[in-house]
């Protein structure tokens, strides 16, 4: 059996057997891993937790603006997004202290890191920030309402929410090159030569990523948004429903529905486990 084989069923059979909960103190969305830990976004209080993968325990709490948003995790750092207070915060793994914020769009909504820069989408002005050194190097006009994106394939990938599109950025000009219209789209996720974009028409789509056409879709449970790559298949966490869809990429079916908890958000593979945070339950769920 091969290793990725191997790690579908082991991660199918703890899945069978339910997923245990880890307390972390607050409502949950962004997670990162990165120098060793996870790391969870709270959307109360402000704070990125840091807690031990085997345990589950949390060894700190990391002050990174107001109502954390989305994580990603970076050389030497997780960055970290302030939803209302406009910034987005970089944490040092190492130390596990903010080195530096910088001031980005208004109501900003995800970060990828990619191409030697932390992007973040503002979805309050329609605008995708670049960081790059520590400063806002360029500020790239998508639409209306830019959510999800994602660093692949050699290209950015941005989410207009509102009106229905992903865009394609090209890190070497900073310009749009491509476009494919997804009512509702959000989410975005790349497995091989495709990217699966989540749209809160209860749909996952897949797009050709060099072609930008749709090359089909799966029904999921109820609002899927922050998918993930587990084991050869894609995990997408359905918020409304309460529940994790698995899907085969290929044959783009339903192949399992695991229990998300309350509100699933984000689901992140990291250190042996599968980790989901939740918007409504002060826990995250570990597979």
């Amino acid at each position: 059996m091969s290793a990725v084989k191997l790690v579908a069923v082991v991660l199918a059979a703890l899945a069978v057997a339910g997923p245990t909960k880890v307390p972390v103190g607050d409502y949950t969305y962004g997670l990162a891993a990165g120098g060793g830990s996870v790391w969870a976004g709270e959307l109360t209080t402000g704070d990125v937790v840091r807690l031990d993968p085997a345990t589950g325990k949390v060894l700190a709490r990391v002050s990174a603006g107001a109502r954390i948003f989305d994580l990603t995790a970076a050389p030497g750092a997780v960055w970290a997004v302030g939803n209302t207070s406009g910034t987005v915060a970089r944490i040092d793994t190492r130390t596990g202290k903010v080195t530096n914020t910088v001031p980005v769009g208004i109501a900003p909504y995800a970060v990828a890191w990619g191409f030697g820069s932390a992007w973040v989408s503002n979805s309050g002005d329609g605008t995708v920030s670049r960081i790059t050194n520590g400063k806002v190097v360029k500020r790239i006009k998508i639409g209306v309402e830019p959510n999800g994106l994602t660093a692949y394939a050699g290209s950015l990938w941005v989410s207009d929410h509102t009106v229905g599109k992903v865009v394609r950025i090209d890190p070497g000009t900073n310009r749009i090159t491509g476009t494919v219209k997804l009512s509702g789209a959000d989410w975005i996720t790349g497995i091989g030569n495709a990217l699966y974009v989540s749209q809160e028409t209860n749909t996952v789509a897949r797009v050709d990523a060099r072609t930008l056409r749709v090359t089909g879709r799966v029904k999921t449970d109820k609002n899927p948004l922050g998918s993930a790559a587990v084991g050869g298949k894609l995990w997408v966490p359905c918020i409304d429903g309460g529940k994790i869809d698995v899907v085969d990429p290929a044959t783009l079916k339903v192949v399992q529905r695991l229990d998300g908890g309350i509100g699933p958000i984000v689901v992140l593979p990291a250190f042996g486990h599968v980790w989901v945070s939740q918007t409504a339950d002060k826990s995250l769920r570990r597979f």
